[in-house]
């Protein structure tokens, strides 16, 4: 899920973007997976095949290279990529043994050695007090440009709280202990391959429409994906490098196997199922058709289609008898009947909602909030309440986003020098009062992922214009800023979402890089259009986030060369390379991570790729906090049982873990206190069971 906001991006948006070739001519105007799913297979065969031999072909070209070099640094190289290409190469000659992608057999087909797991000696989730019912009402900054789970524009900033944030998956970890533990899916076994992972579906698993899940809805997810009736170019990529066979085994079981064994697989085995009823309709005109509808899922709630109010609010409701509300991991969440998010795109205007309660939940992180605007009556009544709560959720990157495609942004030295040019201390000591503290690179909270040596380049007037006078901006204008000799200034556009607090950021970054000869050229913009702008790679240096999610972090998607730049050379859109980078070893040790088979694998190659992006000079860290502060009415209600705190610590905004309620008499006897001038105590408490001891401050939770 972005945070700007795609935290996201999605479950699955968590992982790798990128292109794939046509697959098959002359679909139906209706859903066929039938008539589908052998193309897909034959495209398979023929990719890997054309892989092979693309690979076989590199290999020879580096033996001929390192016959020819003579001096053993070089020859270092050269023999670890040679390895790396090993790997790949056995990994697709292994999946080439595996047969087709999609398969069909019978129970009776059923390995006899697989153990089965059901996770259920993992602590519940939630808390027994709570109560289900009531409403819960927040706001969103803007309407979402379509309802759809995926295809053009679906990776929206609303994206979570309709789908990735409440649909169940096959499995899913634990937001405590990290541990597997079931979804739709009731048990899981590991094949004897180590990469392939058997699901049994729960017999009560459906979609919140009623209708059952089944195991080949799981086929249908690729499907309506990967089939040329939708532009999905990072589902295409992923679906075709990082899954290698589907295999029906019945109407109950369907066994997902990874190109490689590799930590939690069951997790990145998972997936979410898609109802094959409900694409019966899915054909070439699937953007249009499907924009406004909203698919049955397996989540607690839907939107029902009187609750789509186009621009002004969007409600989620409650499924009565949801097939999971006497499950163990899911009994004391989702627990309010609706939940009504509607469109304010001013936030002091939302912020004075919530202060008179027509707004249940507020973030109050921001020093503005905490020290000021929420010391008020309703705070000292005690009907509003204000929590901190410390989280181990990985650090989210607000920080600032180089385009390398545009200039003068493809000039390494000026990179650098924005890197010293950005006063992100300064920002954290007036914005945040202290509160925050800098971010040291692309990663935080990933523990031995994390690389130690990386750190944020602090503000410094002359090693900025060093890198700068390297680049040519060596003369003076009478305003202080740099110019090259034949009168270009140094000037680099800035956009970021216009709400105030960005303003003021951005401001103070603008001020500070004069006193280095840089001009920010302020171009604060709403928000729906920051992301466009983002994604079309039409910016030159972006205020922005982009949402990781635990147990790993993320390189490809963001680095590799693929999602900057087509086969001829032109930069592609719509990918999450908004630095437009390219780098060969990049591309090299992105591929190698998300094909790590084990932990130590992964802290090798994450180190190595941190210090890539340091180097390059197209990502300004920005700041961190390692806690959540939000202004709550007394009647929203949170966990404080064995089981939870407050919030599971894995999450990034508190109301994202459904875990509150609403409590309908605390509700009516706050109205009534209002109405009649009775107080209650003040309320203001720190949450630091999941405090992470020891450590900088992390995410904004802005």
């Amino acid at each position: 899920m972005k945070v700007c906001y795609v935290l996201s991006a999605c479950f699955l948006s968590l992982f790798f973007l990128g292109g794939c070739e046509r697959v098959g001519e002359g679909l139906s105007t209706e859903a066929n997976f039938e008539e589908w799913y052998p193309q897909y297979n034959r495209y398979i065969r023929n990719w890997l095949t054309k892989q092979v031999g693309e690979i076989e072909m590199e290999m020879e070209k580096l033996d001929a290279e390192l016959a020819e070099i003579d001096d053993d640094e070089g020859k270092k190289k050269i023999q670890e990529v040679l390895l790396e290409k090993k790997k790949l190469l056995e990994r697709m000659q292994s999946r080439q043994a595996m047969g087709d992608y999609f398969q069909f057999k019978t129970v009776e087909d059923l390995p006899s050695e697989l153990v089965w797991n059901n996770g259920l000696k993992q602590p519940e989730i939630g808390d027994p007090k709570a109560k289900k019912g009531g409403a819960f009402r927040y706001f969103i900054s803007s309407f979402p440009p379509t309802i759809r789970p995926f295809g053009p524009n679906s990776n929206n900033s609303f994206r979570g709280e309709l789908y990735d944030n409440i649909e169940v998956s096959l499995v899913d970890l634990h937001p405590e202990t990290g541990e597997v533990i079931p979804g739709v899916a009731k048990e899981w076994a590991i094949g004897t391959d180590g990469k392939t992972v058997f699901f049994r579906l729960d017999p009560d698993a459906k979609y919140n429409d009623g209708v059952a899940v089944k195991a080949i809805d799981f086929m249908w997810w690729v499907y309506v994906r990967a089939s040329d009736n939708v532009v999905t170019p990072w589902f295409k990529q992923y679906l075709r490098e990082q899954m290698a066979q589907f295999t029906l085994f019945g109407a109950e079981v369907i066994a997902i196997s990874l190109p490689e064994p590799k930590p939690k697989l069951a997790y990145f085995a998972s997936l979410p199922p898609s109802p094959s009823h409900f694409y019966k309709e899915y054909g070439p005109d699937y953007k249009e058709r499907y924009q406004w509808r909203v698919p049955p899922t397996t989540a607690a709630y839907t939107v029902k289609p009187e609750d789509l109010v186009k621009g002004v609010s969007i409600t989620l409701s409650r499924t009565d008898d949801w097939w999971a509300k006497d499950k163990k991991f899911f009994k004391y969440r989702y627990n309010v009947d609706r939940i009504r998010y509607t469109v304010i795109r001013d936030r002091s205007k939302a912020w004075e909602l919530f202060r008179a309660g027509e707004l249940d939940y507020f973030p109050i992180t921001l020093p503005e909030y905490w020290f000021q605007k929420s010391e008020m009556p309703p705070v000292f009544d005690g009907y509003v309440e204000r929590y901190t709560w410390y989280n181990q959720f990985p650090r989210i990157p607000w920080s600032l986003y180089l385009n390398s495609a545009k200039p003068p942004l493809d000039n390494q030295d000026v990179r650098l020098g924005i890197c010293y040019a950005s006063n992100w201390q300064k920002v954290i000591d007036v914005i945040f009062r202290g509160d925050a503290s800098r971010l040291p690179g692309w990663t935080k909270g990933y523990g031995r992922f994390d690389n130690p040596d990386i750190m944020a380049r602090p503000f410094s007037i002359n090693k900025a214009r060093e890198h700068f006078a390297k680049a040519g901006y060596v003369k003076e204008g009478d305003d202080g800023i740099l110019m090259k000799e034949d009168g270009q200034r140094l000037e680099v556009a800035l956009t970021f979402s216009r709400i105030p607090v960005r303003e003021k950021m951005m401001g103070i970054l603008k001020e500070e890089a004069k006193k280095a000869g840089l001009d920010f050229i302020m171009d604060g913009l709403d928000h729906t259009v920051v992301y466009k702008k983002e994604m079309q790679k039409n910016h030159q240096a972006v205020f922005s986030a982009w949402g990781f999610q635990p147990p790993y972090p993320r390189y490809y998607e963001y680095f590799h060369s693929s999602n900057a730049y087509d086969d001829k050379g032109n930069l592609k859109h719509n990918t999450n390379n908004v630095f437009s980078f390219k780098d060969e070893r990049m591309d090299q040790l992105s591929v190698a991570f998300r094909n790590a088979r084990t932990e130590d694998e992964l802290e090798k190659y994450a180190h190595e790729m941190q210090q890539i992006i340091h180097d390059s000079g197209v990502y300004v860290p920005g700041y961190m906090t390692e806690f959540s502060r939000v202004g709550c009415w007394r009647w929203v209600r949170w966990p404080d049982s064995e089981y939870t705190e407050f919030c599971p610590p894995r999450t990034y905004a508190p109301f994202e873990s459904y875990v509150y309620w609403i409590d309908e008499d605390i509700k009516r006897e706050t109205e009534t206190a209002k109405r009649s001038g009775k107080k209650f105590p003040e309320v203001q408490a720190a949450k630091q069971r999941y405090r992470i001891k020891n450590e900088t401050k992390g995410d904004s939770g802005e």
